[in-house]
């Protein structure tokens, strides 16, 4: 395979590295998530045991600071940076697109808007140095290794599977954060002004005094047309509520357990208890106010 200049390796060494260093990187990930929350939970952006980020960040500092491979200190310092730069900006960037994180360091110490964190800093810097001085070395004699057929046979078939995985996770995401709109816009219309208004008005709290026979029967009449209105609208919104809450979808379910979505919090709230067993009141909570600078 040729070797891409000033690069270092081939296309067929960066995107099996990518592969082993995303499926490394998903691994840490499920232990320390597990470790914090008692309970596992997958999550990657993707279905497959992989974090893109993870290989895409490995890849990053093993080329460009191949000059610098050989030190430490300056390793560490410029592994750090990088790597805390570059999640900072898959951070932002993903929330900018589908309204929702994967991660959330606001409980820790020293971080920054809940993207970055210095501990995980550190741990980016520390861990790179090690991957780089002495498992990078490793990998790549094992790909080496591989006889070619069977590595360009690998190469195929993980490429199809993230592509297809890629596709899928994205109409998943998109299908959710609809959903989460709709929960939302159901919760504000259940708890609108109007439809109060309007059950009060039904429910004869309204009361028109008159001695005029005719009008007390105009009155009642008003009154029982708009009970009937106002309780099959909200039986239609309680309906429509309930199903999306109770709704079961592999792919949804399993992004909206590790999604941290502040755009809709209170319906990611909600469907999060039904995904544990909760009972969730319909329209328990309020309608989270959008930011049009999502």
């Amino acid at each position: 395979m040729q070797i891409i200049p000033y690069i270092g390796y081939s296309l067929y060494q960066l995107f099996l590295m990518f592969c082993f260093w995303s499926f490394i990187g998903w691994c840490i990930e499920v232990i320390d998530m597990t470790y914090e929350t008692g309970e596992y939970q997958n999550r990657g952006f993707l279905n497959m045991p992989i974090c893109p980020i993870e290989g895409v960040g490995v890849i990053m500092v093993t080329v460009f600071f191949r000059p610098i491979s050989h030190t430490i200190i300056p390793l560490f310092i410029a592994c750090t940076i990088l790597c805390t730069a570059f999640e900072l900006f898959m951070g932002w960037g993903m929330e900018k697109l589908f309204h929702a994180r994967w991660w959330d360091y606001s409980h820790m110490k020293f971080n920054y808007k809940g993207y970055i964190c210095l501990r995980n800093s550190l741990f980016f810097g520390g861990g790179c140095v090690i991957c780089i001085r002495y498992i990078q070395p490793a990998v790549l004699r094992a790909i080496d290794a591989i006889p070619k057929n069977v590595g360009i046979t690998i190469v195929i078939v993980m490429a199809v599977l993230i592509a297809v995985d890629t596709v899928i996770s994205l109409m998943a995401v998109k299908k959710l954060n609809e959903r989460f709109k709709r929960i939302d816009e159901l919760s504000k219309l259940m708890l609108s002004g109007s439809v109060k208004v309007g059950m009060k008005l039904a429910s004869g709290t309204l009361k028109v005094k008159s001695n005029v026979d005719r009008i007390i029967d105009v009155k009642d009449n008003v009154v029982e047309k708009v009970q009937d209105i106002n309780t099959a609208n909200m039986d239609r919104l309680r309906s429509e509520y309930s199903r999306l809450i109770e709704e079961k979808d592999a792919f949804t379910d399993r992004l909206a357990k590790t999604l941290i979505s502040h755009k809709y919090s209170g319906a990611l709230i909600a469907v999060k208890d039904k995904l544990k067993g909760k009972i969730t009141e319909i329209g328990a909570f309020k309608g989270d106010d959008e930011d049009d600078s999502e």
